[in-house]
């Protein structure tokens, strides 16, 4: 065994000892977890009860509203069936006391969601930390195990091994036993933010969502909901313009006409309609008018559109030239004659 090779062995001896330590601290350690898993597994078996928790927070709701927070606080801290609910109504409680900042709940609640996994973070390290350290406490003993076996010291390879093998087994109980924490707790961890999540909904959401529930009274009739009001604001009146109603069918057309007006005569009313091709009288006039102008019809000559009135007429003709000049083509209809 040259330098080097002998320097890593030492260095490997050498760190045969604090892995055993930190192997024990780390079973301890997933022991007191689990202790704390079955009790939190206690508390809410015993005592979460959700709709217990909606009366709770609904009674304190009505004694925040009555001025009587003492007894509010008193329903609050009722909800102790998780540790980290009960710290999360503490500190609660105690910003309503003192601060009474309006933000602050939902920045508890926040920083609730990352306490809970910090307490996760803890067993996670576990389910990695415990199998490498049972794999270092396998392999630094085999070098001298496997010395004894060569110098034929059967007492020292029969230690040796003995260590490895039970570092190993320690090393796998505690991951295991990490893992299973980790996955419980984070489920249990989810249902509580989701339970506070609630309970400040129900604490400090608007008046008109306890009002949105609807059930029968003696009679069997079913709620109704309350009638919303409001007040326009004086913003939204000056924005808005009233088109008021027209107390008697106007005599003049609605549609402007050219001519028309109060210089115009009455007698010239039916020859500016003709010119311009509105009616009067259609749709809109009194029944007065609609004798003195009869409607247009299209025999009529103010209804004749010449080529270059015509609107459609840059848009060529009706139907394709044929392809030979002679019939039209097939699927085209005929020659259409314009007025």
């Amino acid at each position: 065994m040259n330098d080097l090779q002998r320097i890593i062995y030492d260095v490997s001896r050498v760190l045969l000892w604090p892995v055993l330590i930190a192997a024990i601290i780390c079973f301890v350690w997933v022991l007191i977890e689990l202790g704390f898993l079955l009790y939190e597994l206690w508390l809410r078996f015993r005592y979460r009860d959700l709709d217990a928790l909606e009366v709770r927070t609904l009674k304190a709701r009505k004694a925040f509203a009555d001025g009587k927070p003492r007894t509010a606080y008193r329903y609050l801290q009722e909800n102790n069936y998780s540790i980290v609910v009960a710290r999360f109504l503490y500190d609660l409680i105690r910003n309503y006391q003192t601060e009474r900042l309006a933000a602050k709940p939902l920045k508890l609640l926040q920083e609730y969601e990352f306490y809970t996994l910090k307490r996760l973070e803890r067993t996670r390290v576990l389910v990695r930390i415990g199998p490498m350290l049972g794999l270092m406490g396998t392999l630094i003993p085999l070098s001298p195990a496997l010395i004894g076996l060569a110098t034929g010291n059967m007492t020292q390879l029969a230690v040796n091994l003995t260590t490895a093998f039970s570092v190993t087994v320690i090393g796998l109980l505690i991951g295991g036993l990490a893992f299973v924490i980790s996955i419980v707790r984070d489920r249990m961890y989810a249902q509580d933010i989701s339970d506070m999540e609630y309970l400040l909904e129900l604490l400090e959401g608007g008046a008109e969502r306890l009002q949105a529930g609807r059930r029968r009274d003696k009679k069997g009739a079913w709620d109704t909901e309350p009638e919303v009001e409001y007040d326009v604001a004086a913003e939204d009146l000056d924005k808005t313009q009233a088109i008021p109603a027209l107390a008697e069918m106007p005599s003049e057309p609605l549609v402007p006409v050219a001519g028309s007006g109060p210089e115009s005569g009455n007698g010239d009313k039916g020859a500016n309609a003709r010119s311009t091709g509105f009616p009067e009288a259609v749709g809109v006039a009194s029944a007065g008018s609609a004798a003195e102008v009869p409607p247009l019809t299209f025999d009529d000559p103010a209804m004749d559109w010449k080529h270059d009135e015509d609107p459609f007429a840059a848009l060529g003709p009706v139907d394709p030239p044929s392809p030979g000049g002679g019939a039209p083509a097939p699927g085209a209809g005929g020659p259409t004659s314009r007025r």
